[in-house]
This record gives C-alpha cells, sequence and structure tokens, in this order.
C-alpha cells in the first residue's frame, strides 16, 4: 500500500525504473522484429458493441444511450485487416480489458497485449516459426541492449537468466504428457493440460532441454 500511496517515489527507484526502460525495450523489439518482416501496426476500437471473443468475460457500459463493451482482445479486427482486408500480415500494441475476477498472476483485468496476425498460405507453423523467432529477438535484444537494467532489478529482485535454443524447441501436445507421464505425474493425453501440469512440464523441459522457452502444439479437440 505505502508503494501505491507514493508510486511517484517509489518509481526513482533503481529497480522500477530499470523494469519500466525493459518494458519499453520489448515493445520497441516485438515493432522492430515485425516491422522487418512485412507487418502493419494497426490500432483498433476498445470501445465495442459485443463481446470480442469467448471464454472471458467483458465489461459492460452504456455508449450514448446503447450497450457496449470494452474490448477483450483485437482479435477481430486482426482477422478482418489481415485475412479480408489485403493486409496480410498486422499488429497491435495496446490495452485488453477483462472481467476476471480472479486473484491470481494469470488472470488479470487490465493488461497491454502484444498480438499479431498473419495470412498462412500453405502451415499454420509459418506462424509458429514467426512466434519462435520473435520471442529469441525479443530476448536476444533485452540481454544486449539492457544489461544495466537487468543488473539493476537482481540486485532487488534475484532472478536467473533466461535459457532459450535456437531454433526454439517444440514439441506436440502428445509428446508433452508423455514427458509428464514418465516422471510420474498423472495426465491425459484427452483432456486439456492444467496449471499444475504446465508448471511441472516446465521444470521437465528444462532440467531436459535446456530451455526455459518452448512452444507446445497440436493440443485434443474439444
Amino acid at each position: 500500500d505505502t508503494s501505491l500511496n507514493f508510486r511517484w517515489v517509489d518509481t526513482r527507484t533503481p529497480a522500477n525504473q530499470a523494469i519500466f526502460r525493459i518494458q519499453s525495450g520489448v515493445c520497441q523489439l516485438f515493432r522492430e522484429y515485425l516491422n522487418g518482416r512485412g507487418f502493419v501496426e494497426i490500432h483498433t476500437p476498445k470501445l465495442i458493441g459485443g463481446a470480442s471473443e469467448g471464454g472471458a468475460n467483458v465489461f459492460k457500459l452504456e455508449y450514448f444511450g446503447q450497450p457496449a463493451c470494452l474490448a477483450q482482445s483485437p482479435q477481430f479486427y486482426k482477422q478482418m485487416t489481415a485475412a479480408c482486408g489485403g493486409f496480410e500480415r498486422v499488429y497491435e500494441i495496446g490495452p485488453v480489458f477483462r472481467a476476471e475476477d480472479s486473484n491470481t498472476h494469470r488472470h488479470l483485468c487490465e493488461f497491454t497485449g502484444l498480438d499479431f496476425e498473419m495470412a498462412i498460405y500453405e502451415h499454420y507453423y509459418e506462424a509458429l516459426e514467426v512466434m519462435g523467432e520473435l520471442f529469441n529477438f525479443i530476448f536476444d535484444g533485452i540481454y544486449e541492449r539492457f544489461g544495466h537494467e537487468l543488473m539493476l532489478i537482481g540486485q532487488q529482485y534475484p532472478f536467473e537468466p533466461i535459457e532459450y535454443l535456437r531454433p526454439p524447441l517444440r514439441i506436440t501436445f502428445q509428446e508433452g504428457i508423455t514427458l509428464l507421464r514418465e516422471a510420474g505425474v498423472d495426465a491425459s493425453y484427452e483432456e486439456d493440460i492444467s496449471t499444475p501440469h504446465e508448471r511441472a512440464l516446465g521444470k521437465i523441459v528444462k532440467e531436459k532441454y535446456k530451455t526455459d522457452f518452448y512452444i507446445m502444439d497440436k493440443y485434443p479437440l474439444g
């Protein structure tokens, strides 16, 4: 509470200054990578007439006598511009609003989303390759450009440097479940993976492949 009540003082600490500068750097690197690969930055509406995607609650409000809500995602507009509008590759950095009444680090009512959408010509692996290269580009950029800031953060919040592979590790859902089962974790090939399973799999992958970042695809339908 003290930090929030005196936030203008709190942001002067070296660690918090560094966090803000790295946050800015992530957005710069995100733009830099996608701009260099033919993507166009777009800016989509945040006051819309209906839910933009399922699976998340919406903040509802009145807009000049008409029902409206805050955008949960730029998904509809990304698809419209990329697939139907002729741009083929678009991205956005902007606010996202989700009325999720949950006090966990995985549920946020408001956050800044970094989204991209692209047309696929032959296989969805095209998108996975862009995604993997994008993350590695950001990881590289943070370590190359913000070494001093990482040092300042580490003095107040100790952490281990992230490990990642080139190209990024990619496993299927079935391979992930097999790794869990081999480690004695009760996991199903037919059901979606749970949060405890994700944590356990992350530790298994880190120990076996020496990477904190990996992509898992081919989830079960349903």
